[in-house]
């Protein structure tokens, strides 16, 4: 009977630490917008319930956990054998959530299935597929991913079709994380950086430039991440006031529940910029706290990635690990006016179905690979034994 090793424990911890911060903030967060602004627009689904958004977190947080513990127990080399057909699915999902009358345009996107009152963004699994797919592509070509023609090319073809259905939606944040979570892939698993910047440099601008052009708000968002206060009551608003929330919290922070700029002065407080709320309420030290805990996840996660004998394990983990801090890095550069605003959810934390859902499958998997490194550490440690009684 072959051994099956049990799963990492601190990773599960820091996992639940973290979507039990979420769903708290998620609360926090949407509670006066779900009691104001629906009441008065008439709502009939919430109909002024301050828990409509936890209540629907709830839904898809249980639905993710567990998702979290089939994959969990789902033997990695599961993913091994199927990544072909989770990449056709992911791309055939890409593909018809273009399709008017089969995908919903939401808030000028058409990115995602709808069923009844629930959405499904497509493009969140496709991240996790384009994952395992190059995870189990440059595990098999080995040294061969540093050849540009043969070994390179053919991944960075599936790469950019991925890439370019989901600027095409438009969803350029997304675009971006699974882009940087590919590369990570590739680097880890051998490729040429000059390979990686002479085809991917110009594919990427080429994209950026057109989603520009097709998007009048993507140009407003740059010029108002250079200067947020240039025009604060239209481009600048929102920067303008996720900043105001984070000088607010200061040192110590307002207290849970007792944030300001969530009283509708903040747009989307509950999705895209629920760190600024986390930062008004808890202020620097309790947003550090809470950004350990993130790195301990990560460090985590790569721990394990570097622990585990088996290639596609070890590269599959760790563009899991690369999607989630880039995602989060994306996220918080945006709110804190770092980078320009993409519009995505922080990880773990944000109001969002599909992506708290991939998020938790994601890391089941991340999970699965751990309890290979402690099978390893039990046959390790058996083989010790029985040279010992020798």
């Amino acid at each position: 009977m072959k051994t099956r090793g049990v799963p990492d424990f601190l990773l599960l911890l820091l996992t639940a630490l973290l979507v039990g911060f979420g769903i708290t903030m998620v609360l926090s967060s949407s509670s006066i917008y779900a009691l104001t602004s629906f009441t008065s627009s008439g709502c009939k689904q919430c109909g002024g319930d301050e828990l409509f958004f936890v209540k629907r977190q709830a839904m898809w947080l249980l639905l993710g956990i567990f998702a979290m513990l089939v994959t969990m127990n789902i033997p990695f080399s599961f993913y091994k054998k199927n990544y072909l057909l989770i990449m056709l699915v992911c791309f055939l999902s890409l593909f018809l959530v273009l399709i008017p009358g089969i995908g919903t345009d939401i808030q000028g996107a058409r990115s995602w299935f709808s069923f009844g009152s629930a959405n499904l963004q497509p493009a969140e699994f496709a991240k996790l597929g384009l994952i395992l797919y190059l995870a189990a592509i440059v595990s098999k070509k080995g040294a061969g991913i540093r050849d540009l023609k043969k070994g390179l090319m053919p991944p960075l073809v599936v790469t950019g079709v991925f890439f370019g259905l989901i600027v095409a939606q438009p969803d350029m944040g997304t675009a971006a994380i699974l882009l940087g979570s590919a590369i990570v892939v590739l680097i880890c698993g051998g490729a040429r950086l000059s390979h990686l910047f002479m085809i991917g440099f110009p594919v990427t601008t080429l994209a950026v430039f057109a989603y520009v052009m097709k998007k009048d708000h993507a140009w407003n968002r740059l010029t108002s991440f250079l200067d947020p206060l240039s025009d604060p009551l239209g481009t600048g608003y929102h920067i303008k006031q996720s900043l105001i929330a984070i000088a607010h919290g200061g040192l110590t922070g307002t207290g849970f529940g007792k944030s300001i700029q969530k009283y509708l002065y903040l747009p989307e407080a509950h999705t895209d910029f629920i760190f600024a709320i986390i930062s008004e309420e808890f202020g620097f030290i309790g947003t550090s706290l809470f950004l350990l805990v993130y790195l301990l996840f990560l460090l985590r996660g790569i721990h394990i990635c570097l622990k585990v004998q088996d290639t596609f394990a070890s590269l599959a983990g760790i563009g899991i690990v690369g999607m989630i801090g880039i995602q989060a890095f994306i996220n918080i550069g945006g709110v804190t006016s770092f980078i320009p605003l993409t519009g995505v959810t922080l990880p773990f934390i944000s109001y969002g179905g599909s992506s708290l859902l991939v998020i938790l499958i994601s890391t089941g998997i991340l999970l699965s690979v751990s309890r290979e490194v402690s099978r390893q550490k039990v046959i390790e440690q058996g083989q010790k034994q029985l040279y010992a009684n020798r």
